[in-house]
């Protein structure tokens, strides 16, 4: 799969049953629909926050280059997340999934109070690069 920001070929990392794809050349992480859920540990106590979050997603009228998104390379719409600080990231309008620039899924996780192993995983890898 290429990375929708470096068009280059995008790694792809399991965790817990989850793949998650990551490009190595700019820290980009895409996931498919649904996987940002599993991945913020639905059944939680921050399950509610979570679904408020993906269902809060607003989208954006910004011009600029549009990513295309890796599974149908149709061009993504920039949305916001309605969460302090805002995050903005990319979806594909197909539901194909999430674009996140790098660090933007970290500062989700950490907004929404999400911890644990996924935490300590994607630490790992990202201090690698």
């Amino acid at each position: 799969m290429l990375c929708p920001a470096c068009e280059v070929e995008m790694l792809i990392l399991e965790y817990s049953n989850i793949e998650i794809d990551f490009c190595q050349q700019c820290g980009g992480i895409w996931l498919d629909e649904g996987e940002l859920e599993l991945l913020l540990q639905p059944g939680s106590p921050n399950s509610k926050l979570v679904a408020d979050l993906i269902a809060g997603l607003k989208n954006l009228d910004k011009p600029g280059m549009a990513r295309k998104c890796p599974v149908c390379r149709k061009k993504m719409k920039p949305v916001e997340l309605s969460i302090e600080p805002v995050v903005e990231i990319d979806k594909c309008p197909y539901n194909h999934g999430i674009w996140f620039d790098k660090g933007e899924l970290q500062q989700i996780m950490s907004s929404t109070g999400a911890s644990g192993k996924l935490s300590e995983f994607l630490n790992s890898v990202f201090k690698k690069k």
